[in-house]
Formats: C-alpha cells, structure tokens, sequence
C-alpha cells in the first residue's frame, strides 16, 4: 500500500511540475550542435534557451497590419511587439520584444541592382542563403550573441525588404516569426496570419 501511494505521489509531482504558468519565461540554457527550424535558418554550435513560453506567445497571439504611407505595403506584427517610434517612418518600421525585433523598409532602387548582384553583395557574410526570380533569403550571425533572418524582394523598380534579429538563444522559440519573414509578400498576408 505504501508503494502505490509513493508511486501516485510521484505521478502527481511531474504532472504539477508540468503545469506551470504558460507565460513563465524560463531561461534554461541547452546546448546543441546544429538547431534546424523547418527549413529556414541554420545554426551551428549554439546555446539556446529553454523558451517554450517564447515560442506560445509567438504561435498564439494576434497579429496587427502596419501600412506604409510612402509605399503603400503591409507588415503584420504579433500585437505584443512593440513599435520603436524612433526607428518608424512612412516608409519602413521596426517592432521589438525581449531582443527578438522584425524590421521592414521600402525604398527604390537608384543603384539598379540586379536581385543576383545584391544577393552576391549581402549574402558575403550569410551563413544561409538562396535566391529565387525576384527575391533572396539571408541568415546569420551579428556578433557572438545575436542572429538574423532577412528576405530582400524586387517589385517594380523598388526593393521591400523585412528583417528578423533575435539572440540566438531563443532561434528555436520563435520559428512563427520566421515563417512569416520567410514567406513575406509587400501586399498580401502571410497564412500564417491568424485572422
């Protein structure tokens, strides 16, 4: 009898260990060779964080539209990313939370860069990169700490680019985020969108 009672004790501890606040930020540090999120950004030999409420917050939420007054495209955010008003102005825009921030800018072309020119010139420092017909895909490292994920695009005669920094601690928390960086249109909604 004290043996199943030990044991229903035990089962009841994991389980209200499981059951913790879904916003508790836990910082857990894991180390792993390579972390592979879907088929978007590779990084070798990192630590990340534990952030599972990170990567709830992210797949949960609402999302909000930003139009450009200049450009007329659209940018959709988590509404829990704040707007840095400093870095706001009619043609781009940035929004921040905990270190993960989503930038986005229009501007035209006075250099006429070919996609393929421009992919060659920013992709020199990438650790990932593929190019398609009128876009590319860039991702890797600023510094010791942090990451990036960009995708540059070319619609007529101007450039619409949408960036994704983040510590590369949380690179496994905030894959929504990536998917929608990566799947960006100027002017149209991501499907990851929830409506």
């Amino acid at each position: 009898m004290k043996r199943i009672g030990l044991i229903t004790l035990t089962i009841l501890s994991i389980f209200a260990m499981s059951c913790t606040n879904g916003d508790e930020e836990k910082l857990e540090t894991v180390a792993r060779d390579t972390i592979i999120v879907r088929d978007t950004i590779y990084i070798e030999k990192v630590k990340y964080f534990d952030a599972r409420w990170l990567q709830r917050k992210f797949e949960t939420c609402e999302w909000k539209s930003w139009e450009s007054y200049d450009y007329h495209f659209v940018v959709r955010h988590p509404v829990f990313m704040q707007m840095d008003e400093g870095k706001a102005s009619t043609s781009g825009v940035c929004f921040e939370y905990k270190g993960v921030r989503l930038l986005a800018k229009a501007y035209k072309d006075k250099v006429e860069m070919s996609i393929e020119e421009k992919y060659n010139e920013l992709g020199k420092s990438a650790n990932t990169k593929s190019m398609k017909d009128n876009y590319f895909l860039i991702a890797g490292k600023m510094g010791e700490e942090n990451c990036y994920f960009e995708k540059d695009i070319k619609i007529d005669g101007c450039w619409y680019y949408i960036r994704a920094e983040f510590p590369q601690a949380f690179t496994s928390s905030i894959d929504a985020l990536l998917q929608y960086v990566k799947e960006y249109a100027p002017f149209a909604f991501s499907l990851y969108v929830k409506q």
